[in-house]
């Protein structure tokens, strides 16, 4: 039985198919289903996959590096870091990542998500419908959100998530790690020097997992670096606070 990915080019959009494996990160899956990176996200996802996926859409060296070389170091249960199995390598000895492996518990994944339930709750890897919605209703009558609407969205998922979520697990780090989520999103979906995000782009992404180029995105000319998504973290912090 052919393939449903077959005949279909690179950077062509397909939605996930049955048994492809899929992340709690709608960008990383929006990769994968543009075929930006393997498609059925199965055991065959190396760090230059990974690395040249970031790089199309705009993600400058110095974050792609550090993601990807945390992200395919063994996993650690004491330092929470990294994504592999002892020995996760293909046939050539390169390390290979499935991308269901980017939810696996201690690790990157974490509660208070913008569009995925927390762990104890639900499902933590497939998008919540109604997470979704109050993500893209969120700026109200305006046609795009901003770093503070962002900010501010974070904040309010946290304290839902701790009224109703008695194992909640989100500490100052996890919350510098979702700021830093959410400035990188917003610093390659955003537009203009305001970086605001088009709540088209955010219904493209979120509910279609499908990079938004109908909409009239395109990738960025210079891409993001650690300086400028520093920068962009602090303030989406400040607004997010957890005090």
């Amino acid at each position: 039985m052919p393939s449903p990915s077959q005949g279909l080019g690179k950077g062509e959009y397909r939605p996930a198919a049955q048994g492809d494996l899929r992340s709690p990160c709608p960008a990383l899956n929006a990769l994968a289903n543009h075929g930006l990176i393997p498609r059925d996200g199965r055991r065959n996802i190396t760090p230059d996959d990974l690395k040249d996926a970031l790089q199309y859409i705009g993600v400058g060296f110095d974050i792609r590096h550090t993601l990807v070389k945390r992200a395919f170091k063994v996993h650690d249960e004491t330092s929470h870091v990294g994504l592999r199995n002892p020995g996760q390598v293909n046939e050539a000895g390169i390390p290979v990542l499935d991308l269901d492996q980017t939810g696996r518990p201690h690790a990157v994944e974490h509660d208070v998500s913008l569009s995925r339930e927390d762990r104890a709750l639900g499902d933590c890897i497939k998008p919540d419908p109604d997470l979704v919605d109050s993500l893209i209703l969120y700026p109200g009558n305006k046609e795009s959100l901003t770093i503070s609407d962002l900010g501010r969205f974070r904040k309010r998922r946290h304290a839902e998530q701790k009224a109703k979520n008695s194992e909640l697990s989100f500490d100052s780090t996890k919350h510098k790690v979702a700021c830093g989520e959410a400035a990188i999103f917003q610093s390659v979906f955003g537009k203009g020097v305001f970086y605001n995000l088009p709540t088209k782009y955010l219904k493209a992404m979120f509910q279609e997992e499908r990079l938004p180029y109908k909409e009239g995105w395109r990738p960025r000319w210079i891409p993001v670096m650690f300086p400028e998504l520093l920068v962009l973290q602090l303030v989406i912090s400040h607004y997010a606070s957890l005090t």
